[in-house]
């Protein structure tokens, strides 16, 4: 079982006639929109099962108006959340013109230069968006009618807000609350280190530069399971069965990454670190553009390339003429890492 991040999305729009001869085949389709601004736009089953749901909740309990109002702020928050990924990504020079959505983000991750920084700032960029519209709506309510919905959120209620707007907040007041709760609830979930969500790849990028792209990856895949122990038994002691099984998911997810990964060696960054190099479909004008961005941010590494290299020499001088044990903390960490990295590429180039 492979995570969402690595199944082919691309094939989201499979026709409903195959369903007969491919049950399973319902759970990659998708619901195709159009296009915004270039950009295509596709609401995957999860999405519009989560919606089914939402109005099938206002059915049994007739807020009607509560269940529309969380559908629109849902889809604000997460076409916010994937343009803040599709501008940060053009920043780096890499792309995200495919929204393919669900209810935790997008099922096709931006393209980026595949270096620690530009990887962070294309993953970080849907989770600063939602943050950035969460807080002015935090602030609006507070001013507007004194509501302070901090604690709105709980991820042992199945990821369902534990109450609802108070009344009295009228039809700008409650559409307001939904956006800050669906804002605040994709911030949240996509801290997760998991390669389903965001919060993976921004643990995977401050790991990089100490131990190499090919250990981060492991090093976020451990601290996904060991993460998910805990999930799993408090929300069993809390009786949320769905919650339990998302949890044994990602716990799956993860053990399944760190497998392929194991059985595959470092020669797998090619894979997981690849970017998207096809700039032919776009204008000329962006893509010149985004030439020129990703050769600044490859120049960048060169020259940072070349620093490390120039300060190793400096350190192996002088383990040569005073001996190892006159290095500083600083330098026998600086001493490892670059031996560490020096090692994988040789796996590498061996394979």
């Amino acid at each position: 079982m492979m995570s969402w991040r690595d199944r082919d999305y691309s094939r989201g729009n499979t026709s409903m006639g195959s369903f007969p001869d491919s049950p399973w085949a319902l759970l990659n389709w998708s619901l195709p929109v159009g296009r915004i601004f270039g950009v295509r736009l596709r609401l995957h089953f999860w999405l519009l099962l989560w919606f089914v749901l939402d109005l099938l909740f206002a059915v049994r309990s007739g807020l009607w108006r509560d269940a529309g109002w969380m559908i629109v702020a849902t889809l604000a928050a997460l076409l916010l959340h994937e343009w803040g990924h599709h501008v940060a990504a053009q920043l780096v020079g890499g792309r995200h013109d495919d929204f393919l959505l669900w209810p935790f983000g997008n099922m096709i991750p931006p393209t980026h230069p595949p270096e620690p920084w530009p990887t962070f700032l294309a993953q970080v960029g849907g989770m600063a968006a939602n943050l950035a519209a969460a807080a002015p709506a935090l602030l609006w309510l507070y001013w507007q009618w004194r509501v302070l919905p901090l604690l709105f959120f709980n991820p042992l209620l199945a990821l369902s807000p534990t109450a609802f707007p108070p009344a009295g907040l009228g039809m700008l007041g409650n559409l307001i609350y939904w956006f800050y709760w669906a804002n605040l609830m994709l911030f949240l979930v996509n801290l997760l280190p998991y390669y389903w969500f965001d919060g993976a790849y921004l643990l995977q990028a401050l790991l990089w530069p100490s131990f190499g792209a090919y250990r981060a990856i492991d090093i976020t895949c451990i601290v996904g399971m060991v993460l998910a122990v805990p999930g799993a038994l408090l929300t069993l002691y809390a009786g949320q069965l769905l919650m339990l099984l998302m949890w044994v998911l990602l716990f799956y997810s993860s053990f399944q990454r760190r497998r392929q990964l194991q059985a595959q060696g470092p020669e797998v960054l090619e894979q997981f670190l690849s970017i998207d190099t096809s700039l032919r479909d776009l204008p000329i004008s962006k893509r010149r553009k985004l030439a020129r961005r990703r050769l600044r941010w490859t120049s960048r590494h060169e020259r940072q390339e070349r620093k490390d290299q120039q300060r190793l020499d400096q350190i192996l001088a002088k383990v040569h003429a005073q001996g190892l044990h006159r290095l500083s903390w600083r330098e026998k960490r600086f001493l490892r890492r670059a031996t560490a990295r020096q090692r994988e590429r040789d796996l590498v180039s061996r394979r």
